[in-house]
C-alpha cells in the first residue's frame, strides 16, 4: 500500500530539525550514509511529504543531487543506464527511452504533475518501495535491474525484489537503473503502460498495467510480460510463461488479463473495492497487452522507413 497512508500528527507536535549534508562525490555519500540516523535526499518529495505528515525522518539528509554519473541517461552496448538522480521528466522526454521501452518513459510521464516531475529521481521514486508507484512497474514489466553501492561494494538487485529481504541495506543507495536490450529480435518488440484513475485527476492509480511483447519471426509470442501495481507485494509480474509460442491473438491476451487479475491481490480503499480493481487489472492488462502488441508488429516497419 502507499507509504504515505499515516494521518498526520497534531498540528502542534513541533517538528524535529533536519540538516542537510552535500558530499562531493559518491564515495563520501557512503561514507556519510554509513552512519546511524542518515538517509538519502535525492528530490526531496518524499521526505517533504513525511515531515508534512509528521512521520518520523532521519535527522540527517545526504544529498546526492548533481553527483557524477548520477544524472545521466547512457547507452551501456545494447542497455541503457539510468543514473538514479536523473528526474522524471527526463526520463520521459528521453529519445533513447522512448525508443528502446516506451512502457518505462511513459510511466515516468503520468506520475503526478510536472513540477514534481522535475523533482522526483527515479532512484527516489523506486526506493521509497510504494506500490503506487508508476516507475517501478514499468521497470519490472522490463526486466530493469538496478546496480546499488554500498561502503562493502555494488551488487545487483532485481527491481521488484526490492521489498524482499534482500533489498536495500542500512548505508546503501541506488546508484543507476539498468535496462536489458529488448529481447532476441529487437525489431519485433513493443511495450506499452496502463494507469486507471478512480476519479481521473492526480492521485494514486486505483490500478496501473505494464506490457511488454516480443514476437517471433512468425508472429507467435517468444516473450510476454506483465507486471501490476496498487496491488500487495506490487509491483508484482505476472507469470505468462505457459502462454509462449502461441499467436498474439485476441484469445492469448484474453487469457494473460484473465492470469492477471487471478495472479495479484488488489485491496480495498477509497479509490475502490478489492473485487472492483480486480476486474480493472483484468480490463487494463487487455489494453497494455493489445497496445504492445501492436507497437511490436509496427515497430520493424518504422525502423525500414527510418533507413
Amino acid at each position: 500500500m502507499s507509504t504515505l497512508a499515516p494521518g498526520p500528527a497534531p498540528v502542534d507536535a513541533p517538528r524535529p530539525p533536519v540538516s542537510v549534508v552535500v558530499p562531493r562525490n559518491l564515495d563520501e555519500a557512503l561514507a556519510l550514509l554509513a552512519s546511524d540516523g542518515t538517509a538519502v535526499l535525492g528530490g526531496g518529495v518524499g521526505h517533504t511529504l513525511a515531515r508534512h505528515h509528521r512521520t518520523p525522518v532521519p535527522g540527517t539528509l545526504v544529498s546526492v543531487t548533481g553527483l557524477p554519473g548520477l544524472s545521466s541517461i547512457r547507452q551501456d552496448d545494447d542497455r541503457i543506464v539510468i543514473g538514479a538522480g536523473t528526474t522524471l521528466a527526463s526520463c520521459a522526454a528521453s529519445d533513447a527511452l522512448t525508443r528502446a521501452w516506451p512502457v518505462v518513459a511513459e510511466a515516468c510521464g503520468v506520475v503526478a504533475t510536472g513540477r514534481i516531475r522535475r523533482l522526483v529521481t527515479i532512484g527516489g521514486n523506486i526506493a521509497a518501495r510504494d506500490d503506487t508507484h508508476d516507475p517501478p512497474v514499468a521497470l519490472t514489466a522490463v526486466g530493469a535491474t538496478l546496480r546499488v553501492r554500498g561502503a562493502n561494494g555494488t551488487r545487483t538487485l532485481a527491481v521488484d525484489g526490492l521489498a524482499g529481504r534482500d533489498g536495500l541495506r542500512p548505508g546503501e543507495l541506488i546508484e543507476s537503473v539498468v535496462l536489458p536490450p529488448r529481447g532476441p529480435e529487437h525489431g519485433r518488440t513493443g511495450s506499452a503502460y496502463r494507469k486507471f484513475l478512480a476519479r481521473g485527476v492526480w492521485e494514486y492509480a486505483c490500478v496501473h498495467v505494464a506490457a511488454t511483447v516480443t514476437l517471433a519471426g512468425d508472429g507467435s509470442a517468444a516473450r510476454l510480460t506483465l507486471a501490476v501495481g496498487s496491488v500487495e507485494g506490487g509491483p508484482v509480474a505476472v507469470g505468462l510463461s505457459p502462454l509462449l509460442g502461441r499467436p498474439v491473438d485476441t484469445g492469448l491476451i484474453d487469457e494473460a488479463a484473465h492470469t492477471a487479475a487471478a495472479e495479484t491481490r488488489p485491496y480495498d480503499d477509497v479509490k475502490g473495492s478489492a473485487a472492483y480493481k480486480t476486474h480493472m487489472i483484468e480490463e487494463f492488462s487487455r489494453r497494455a497487452l493489445t497496445e504492445a502488441a501492436h507497437r511490436a508488429r509496427n515497430t520493424e516497419h518504422r525502423q525500414e522507413e527510418d533507413r
